[in-house]
């Protein structure tokens, strides 16, 4: 019998016992992991999809609301501008399209334009004489308008999409992939005197209910006749056809959602303007992920763990700590331990310390890589004004060696560049930029030029403290007149550049800069500017185009004349500017000859806003004026309220 026993023990004597059970025990426990990450898992996408269904009908409600709300403020943007005065007296008693009185149209409808930029462009039609004015200042007689047959759509029949509110009607039309917001008035329809077409534009529209968007779900909209509100920017291919047929016949039946093809679809109709939209949702999409199933799966992956263990300590007790004891009984050699090589202690020392250096090394790439990178984000948010403390600004620009302190007046100057410029003509030009800076610079301000990207530079200009606005001014027209004269001498005038574009929005932000001068008290400053862009207009261009340039500055003139009420003046010196110049009509003129008209045109319609500046400044207007700003929402404010608080009569 002992011999048996030896020779079973042998059996055992060279094999891995531990290895062997620790094995079986973790393959064990691994399948029971999985099979209870697979229960997991299904139970919480259940959950996941359950939960979502409220979650993207409610989300489909907001939307609906959203997009009533901007067409509702929209809807109150068209009342607006029926009820200005201009407009009714355009459409009641209708000018020529030469009439000096277009230019009151033009900026309030321009006006209206710049106060949201969901408004493209706006087209008032006026009936009686067939004629177009647009807030771009163009004006077209109905037949030669490019956009005729947007007019004769919406005479052709009643509108498919209406929207009523507090009396007035609006339609919303599509025409060639855009949104149209039309009013007829003072009355609907036939009776109508003028009528109004506003574009939107569909890209503001939308990012409105850009939070539905996810990457398992699409919001498609359409109008009442479920038109795409929004061709060019969603697929709505990915709405079959068959569902979009029986969505109508779902929402008589008071459903708001339908399965189909692994999708569900979420649906509902404005009540106020008739809009449907459809949300579609990738069930298969909600399936959740691998940190969620594991923390779910959390709590039992523990539970098996520990009981694997103590089965694991159960079967060493009871069985392979006997069968070692008798290995060793009946061994005739004894179990030799193999001793791990020891290292020499200098040797350790000396690897380690490469480690760290080497480490060291890497830490210090990744610093010297890190600022231009901070530099870079630094500018871009001081750029964009994020509110920063001052103690971090002074870090900043400490750490990246900045020439900027934290105290004065910031302009910036945008340098970019087309795609297709080559390398060497992009230094040349930071180089000749860099050297009209130190030239201009010196004892009025710094400046510090950062890369934005690959195409885009900024130069931060920072003035010295207490620097005048007119040495400003005077700074900034230097610099341009240097910049172009060094530019036009070393051969860079034929660098491919983005030019700025001399149309009437270019001239509208320069006239609003002029009329920033000069409501601050600065008319020389602001005549020096006006100039400025007068005699530079005749630099470039064919004589064609400096023609169009000056037409332009003079419209753009007008208009701001106009919304300061300034059409007419009893002052004979100033009174050419209201008749028109020696280039109207559109004919090829000399530029040196429009350029000496354009001069005494500039400096008289600067002295105009000028002294109309200072009229306003009559201590009854100050007072009036701000008594309205601060209380224009009060429904008791009238002229009678006025008067009382600015302790005068009404008259």
């Amino acid at each position: 019998m002992n011999q048996n026993l030896k020779d079973l023990l042998r059996k055992f004597k060279n094999k891995k016992l531990l290895t062997q059970l620790f094995t079986v025990m973790a393959a064990f426990s691994a399948i029971l992991m999985m099979v209870v990450s697979m229960v997991v898992a299904h139970q919480t996408t259940a959950a996941f999809i359950n939960n979502n269904n409220l979650i993207y009908s409610n989300t489909l409600n907001v939307s609906i609301q959203t997009l009533d709300t901007l067409f509702s403020g929209f809807h109150n943007s068209l009342t607006h501008i029926t009820y200005d005065a201009g407009i009714v007296d355009s459409v009641v008693t209708p000018k020529p399209l030469d009439s000096v009185a277009n230019y009151q149209v033009w900026s309030v409808l321009n006006g209206y334009c710049q106060e949201t930029e969901a408004i493209e462009e706006i087209y008032l039609y006026v009936k009686e004489t067939s004629q177009i004015l647009t807030s771009t200042y163009e004006k077209y007689s109905l037949e030669f308008f490019r956009k005729k047959d947007l007019v004769a759509n919406h005479f052709a029949g009643p509108p498919a999409t209406v929207m009523l509110k507090s009396g007035r009607t609006t339609s919303i039309e599509m025409y060639k992939g855009s949104i149209y917001m039309v009013r007829d008035f003072p009355l609907n329809g036939e009776k109508g005197l003028g009528t109004l077409f506003m574009k939107m534009k569909p890209s503001i529209l939308y990012d409105s209910l850009e939070g539905a968007q996810t990457s398992f779900s699409r919001l498609l909209a359409f109008d009442h006749d479920w038109n795409p509100l929004f061709p060019h920017m969603l697929d709505y291919s990915v709405l079959p056809e068959e569902v979009r047929k029986d969505i109508p016949l779902f929402l008589e039946q008071g459903r708001n959602t339908m399965y189909f093809g692994n999708q569900h679809y979420f649906f509902c109709r404005s009540d106020q303007t008739g809009i449907n939209m459809v949300l579609l949702v990738d069930d298969f999409a909600f399936m959740p992920s691998s940190r969620i199933i594991f923390m779910n799966s959390l709590p039992f992956f523990a539970l098996i763990l520990i009981l694997s263990i103590l089965l694991s300590v159960c079967v060493l007790y009871l069985s392979y700590m006997p069968v070692q004891k008798l290995k060793k009984m009946i061994s005739s050699e004894g179990i030799k331990s193999g001793n791990e090589e020891i290292r020499n202690e200098w040797d350790y020392l000396t690897e380690s310390f490469l480690k760290i250096s080497n480490h060291k090394c890497q830490l210090d790439y990744i610093l010297s890589s890190m600022i231009p990178k901070i530099s870079k984000e630094f500018y871009y948010d001081l750029l964009n004004g994020k509110p920063m403390e001052l103690s971090y600004i002074q870090s900043i620009l400490t750490n990246i060696n900045s020439p900027l302190g934290t105290e004065g007046a910031c302009k910036t100057i945008a340098v970019t560049y087309l795609e297709s410029a080559e390398a060497s003509l992009k230094v040349r030009l930071l180089e000749h930029l860099s050297r009209v800076l130190d030239s201009c610079s010196a004892g009025i301000c710094r400046y510090v030029i950062q890369q934005i990207d690959e195409s885009l530079y900024a130069v931060i200009l920072q003035f010295q403290p207490g620097a005048a606005n007119g040495e400003i001014t005077g700074f900034e027209i230097r610099l341009e007149q240097d910049f172009f004269d060094g530019a036009a001498g070393s051969g860079l005038k034929d660098f491919p550049e983005d030019a700025v574009i001399p149309n009437h929005h270019f001239f509208q932000l320069q006239l609003k800069s002029i009329s920033d001068l000069i409501m601050k008290g600065e008319t020389d400053q602001a005549l020096q500017k006006a100039l400025h862009i007068c005699h530079t207009l005749s630099r470039d261009g064919s004589p064609e185009e400096i023609c169009k340039a000056y037409e332009f500055y003079r419209l753009a003139f007008l208009s701001t004349l106009a919304a300061y009420r300034i059409t007419d003046t009893d002052r004979e010196e100033y009174a050419f500017i209201f008749r028109p110049g020696p280039h109207a009509g559109g004919r090829q003129e000399d530029p040196g000859l429009i350029q000496e008209y354009m001069v005494p045109f500039c400096t008289a319609a600067i002295h105009l806003l000028a002294e109309k500046y200072q009229k306003q400044q009559h201590k009854y207007l100050v007072r009036a004026k701000r008594y309205i700003e601060e209380n224009y929402t009060d429904p008791d404010l009238s002229l009678n309220l006025l008067a009382e608080q600015c302790k005068t009569t009404t008259s």
